[in-house]
């Protein structure tokens, strides 16, 4: 197991043979919003909630939307993606959380080799592949955790 600060690298299971179990924080910063069982995988985090500075009541945060040129704002509070390669999965989550949810999980449901975890002040969205591998903890213990199908209209 590898921590790379919000870069996670399992090589494989345990050494008894179970699957890692890699927390996913909490992006208010108060302990962790869930937990992710893997094997073999990288589960990479991104959002706005590290590096940030805050102005006039402002917070700015370092992921930008090339669109505006301002930090991106769509709802997401941060993306985590799972998936083989630890490089992938890092573009991957910064991509996605500019994308915002729909147009993230369009890709996933179109291009994704992976699967993620989109944390929102008032749900989670995970993608299918993770529906009996992701526990929520904390204060998203009680919050509505949404399943997206790939094979759902």
């Amino acid at each position: 197991l590898l921590n790379l600060g919000g870069n996670v690298h399992t090589l494989g299971a345990k050494p008894d043979g179970s699957s890692w179990r890699v927390a996913v924080r909490d992006p208010s910063g108060e302990g962790y919003a869930g937990v992710v069982e893997v094997t073999g995988k990288a589960v990479i985090t991104s959002g706005g909630y590290q590096r940030f500075f805050e102005e006039n009541g402002n917070r700015y945060h370092h992921i930008i939307d090339p669109k505006t040129g301002w930090p991106a704002s769509n709802g997401l509070l941060s993306v985590t993606v799972i998936g083989d390669s630890g490089m992938a999965c890092d573009g991957l989550s910064t991509a996605l959380f500019v994308m915002g949810l729909e147009r993230a999980l369009t890709f996933w449901e179109t291009q994704g080799d992976f699967e993620a975890v989109f944390i929102m002040e008032d749900k989670i969205v995970i993608t299918d592949g993770l529906e009996d591998s992701f526990e929520p903890l904390g204060k998203y213990v009680d919050m509505k955790v949404e399943v997206r199908d790939r094979d759902k209209d």
